[in-house]
């Protein structure tokens, strides 16, 4: 992909605040591929694609298990993103691969019988209430099944010697919010900026009925275009800038990221990624 795409793919989705243009961006694809080949996944396997998104997560997670009896669910809260989704998939033969609309919260009851494995990319964080949903995927699979997700929002992600950057940046935001448009932030602190440890995901997992069979953290250098999109994606823009109206907040943290990268001569950022895959007991 060369550069003029990667902006363009970073500008694209900016009007419906989805997280399509993130999802799409090629380190971000790697470490979702990074996830999946850690799982092991096998031929015929039965599997969940939480928050499955446009489908990027579901086509890798399918070209593991193609062949007899494979079957796939994607579960998203967005119908316009699952409809995008159910186009990629329209002439897979190779498996059964269906889209609810639905949240993390209801896969009870959406399943009539339990799965080998259920994905969770980039987006437990989000989740409200951990301890039901963690408890809901381990009813989801079978004794042994597992469950992999990953984040790159919880205590641990930012790497060390880079605050200035963070710092530099929300200055400008706070500051660029205030002359242009005569506004601030609210206080309350909104579920994408409650970051769990390692640790307490972990305890969250065993209480669940969960043992950890791998734990990983992968640094990853983000890009300009990785950074455009996430500040176009609405629970970052939410959680950066609270209580601000969508648009107005979006525009200010894209016009000030790239303030910060020039100014700083930045080409990346890096941040770290948790990885972890859990076995139900």
């Amino acid at each position: 992909m060369t550069h003029s795409q990667s902006a363009s793919s970073a500008t694209a989705g900016a009007d419906d605040y989805s997280f399509n243009a993130f999802a799409r961006q090629p380190f971000y694809q790697e470490e979702n591929t990074r996830l999946v080949d850690l799982i092991g996944l096998q031929t015929g396997n039965r599997v969940i694609d939480l928050a499955c998104g446009p489908g990027e997560i579901t086509r890798k997670i399918l070209d593991k298990v193609r062949g007899d009896n494979a079957w796939i669910l994607g579960v998203d809260m967005s119908p316009e993103t699952l409809d995008e989704a159910r186009r990629q998939f329209t002439d897979v033969t190779d498996a059964e691969i269906s889209f609810e609309n639905a949240r993390a919260e209801d896969l009870s009851n959406i399943l009539s019988e339990p799965v080998d494995a259920v994905v969770f990319c980039n987006a437990l964080h989000l989740v409200d209430n951990k301890p039901d949903v963690l408890a809901g995927i381990a009813d989801a699979l079978k004794p042994g099944g597992l469950f992999a997700f990953n984040s790159t929002f919880y205590s641990g992600s930012i790497v060390e010697g880079t605050d200035p950057f963070y710092r530099r940046w929300m200055m400008r935001s706070l500051r660029l919010l205030k002359s242009e448009h005569g506004l601030s932030p609210v206080k309350n602190k909104v579920m994408a900026r409650q970051q769990l440890t390692p640790e307490e995901y972990k305890a969250l997992l065993t209480d669940a009925g969960f043992s950890i069979r791998d734990e990983r953290v992968i640094p990853i250098e983000v890009p300009i275009e990785g950074w455009l999109s996430i500040c176009s994606f609405s629970d970052f823009v939410e959680g950066a800038l609270p209580g601000v109206q969508i648009e107005t907040a979006s525009d200010v943290l894209r016009a000030t990221i790239r303030e910060t990268f020039r100014d700083m001569e930045l080409s990346f950022v890096p941040r770290n990624w948790l990885e972890i895959v859990a076995v139900r007991d």
